[in-house]
């Protein structure tokens, strides 16, 4: 069974964590819109706590785990925080209703 892990497993998941990132990055460099980049960087952060999961277990050192919850978290409030900017209305001109323009009342 450790051999199966060692030769089949780590080289699989490897191999889709390089896949699933390669696959994020395209969809940040060509996405049509603002939010097909957002869902590649989701993908690009999936694939970083892939990899670094598959490592601390690889090397059987699970000193990693604050590590992987810190980039879970800073990729989910990434997300989270420029959905909320994006869903702000915008006026004609790109201001924010929210904010009054000067010399009117």
């Amino acid at each position: 069974m450790e051999a199966l892990l060692h030769n089949v497993l780590y080289p699989l998941g490897w191999l889709v964590a390089l896949l699933l990132a390669g696959a994020g990055l395209w969809r940040i460099t060509t996405g049509p819109t603002t939010l097909d980049r957002m869902v590649g960087l989701d993908a690009a952060v999936v694939s970083i706590v892939t990899a670094v999961a598959m490592f601390s277990l690889q090397v059987a050192a699970f000193g990693f785990l604050e590590m992987i919850i810190i980039v879970t978290a800073l990729g989910f409030f990434t997300t989270v925080a420029f959905y909320y900017y994006l869903a702000q209305p915008k006026g004609s001109a790109g201001e924010d209703f929210n904010v009054e323009r000067e010399g009117r009342e």
